[in-house]
């Protein structure tokens, strides 16, 4: 699964105004008659609930909208530039970590949601010594790392060099289904020579190039959107449960991080509830293992995916040679299962972002191999730190319903 990508976004240029004069059979010095540029067009992030990663840009880093064309003769306004839109999953994050002098200006005065309006751009006028002289070549911005004084060209190799370790400045999140944000706006057309006669100034030879159009390096990040995110160690059953109480059929192995990527399932129930629930989505998120706050194992890539779930389910289990362990007491057997526990809370904790703060439910899996004395020595370890235990088994499904009830109850 590809859930973070780093993209360079460019906005078309406006079209440059037109320098030209009306000219034909009757008239041999007719007046100025260039049309204005067109607009360049917008780079657009749209949300797609039918996307579910970001494997799509795989390959791909530079993507461009269309600029505005010239401006053309009797005035006439060059056509505007055709947008560029591209579609993210629903969960996405939107990151800047460089941009060019424009769109750091539209970020900080009027904010990604808002465009800026034509009278808050200057465009460049340019000027040619006759009629017919060719246009100068406009000059371009340079592109500025976010947080820092780094200018680089507008060279996509330079540009994912500078970027390299910069953390991202978040401007907007994706969370649903068609919701648009103009990432990059178009530059506005640069005025023709029309625009600029007067009585002192009957043969004007100046024009306005486009303004420019916003340049982005930009960082997403594809967090999942889910009701209910299972959280353990590796082989604690995790995907056992999702497959049994939903339609997913995630990969099952016994051996560590059989889950690499992230499930989604759904749990329906037949009736709405009295608060109106009809389903759970629930995300079986790669096993969490000890130091994973640190970048350890699955680390970062693990933690992140359990930020935008309502609720956590804490799956613990014994391995079968600890159950079936003669030399363990039941005791031993319950500390070693509250010692899961404490070490999931702990790296939850170090990570922050109050994931530690959500609601949760802690369950052990694998109830069919443990007697009652053990089940009752286990219930009562975890009830003198008020937690209770629910109890199942993927492999029977036993406790199951019991569980789809109480995870209703707290989403």
């Amino acid at each position: 699964m590809i859930d973070l990508v780093k993209l360079i976004l460019v906005a078309g240029d406006g079209g440059r105004g037109r320098i030209s004069f009306l000219r034909d059979k009757k008239t041999t010095k007719g007046g100025p008659n260039g049309g204005d540029g067109g607009n360049g067009g917008h780079v657009i992030i749209r949300g797609n609930r039918n996307l579910a990663t970001l494997k799509h840009f795989a390959g791909k880093v530079l993507y461009e909208a269309q600029d505005g064309f010239p401006g053309e003769k009797q005035k006439k306004i060059g056509p505007k530039g055709e947008s560029l839109v591209i579609e993210v999953p629903v969960g996405t994050s939107i990151g800047v970590v460089a941009e060019n002098d424009i769109a750091k200006k539209r970020r900080n005065f009027v904010g990604i949601d808002t465009l800026l309006k034509r009278e808050a751009v200057h465009p460049e006028k340019y000027y040619i010594e006759k009629e017919g002289a060719p246009v100068p070549q406009q000059r371009y911005q340079y592109i500025q790392v976010v947080g820092t004084d780094i200018s680089v060209e507008p060279d996509v190799n330079e540009i994912l060099t500078a970027i390299k370790g910069v953390e991202p400045v978040i401007v907007a999140e994706i969370t649903q289904d068609g919701q648009e944000v103009v990432i990059c706006q178009g530059g506005f057309g640069g005025r023709g020579n029309d625009r600029f006669k007067s009585s002192v100034n009957q043969v004007p030879l100046e024009a306005e190039y486009g303004s420019e159009g916003e340049k982005r390096a930009i960082i997403l990040e594809l967090k999942l959107l889910a009701d209910v995110g299972l959280v353990g160690f590796p082989n604690a059953g995790k995907s056992t449960f999702l497959s049994v109480v939903t339609k997913a059929r995630p990969k099952i192995a016994n051996y560590p991080f059989t889950t690499l990527e992230p499930n989604l399932g759904v749990i329906y129930y037949d009736d709405a509830g009295t608060d109106g629930v009809r389903e759970l989505v629930v995300a079986d998120i790669p096993g969490l293992i000890e130091g994973a706050s640190e970048g350890k194992g699955l680390g970062h890539d693990f933690l992140r995916h359990i930020e935008n779930c309502s609720v956590l389910m804490f799956v613990l289990a014994l391995e079968e040679n600890q159950v079936f362990d003669a030399t363990l007491s039941d005791k031993e057997k319950a500390e070693l299962l509250f010692d899961q526990f404490t070490k999931l809370k702990t790296e939850l904790t170090v990570y922050g972002t109050q994931l530690q703060d959500k609601k949760y439910i802690v369950t052990v899996n694998k109830s069919d191999l443990y007697s009652k004395e053990l089940m009752q020595t286990i219930a009562q370890k975890f009830s003198k730190e008020d937690i209770t235990i629910h109890f199942f088994s993927g492999a029977t499904q036993i406790g199951l319903p019991e569980i789809k009830k109480e995870l209703r109850k707290l989403v």
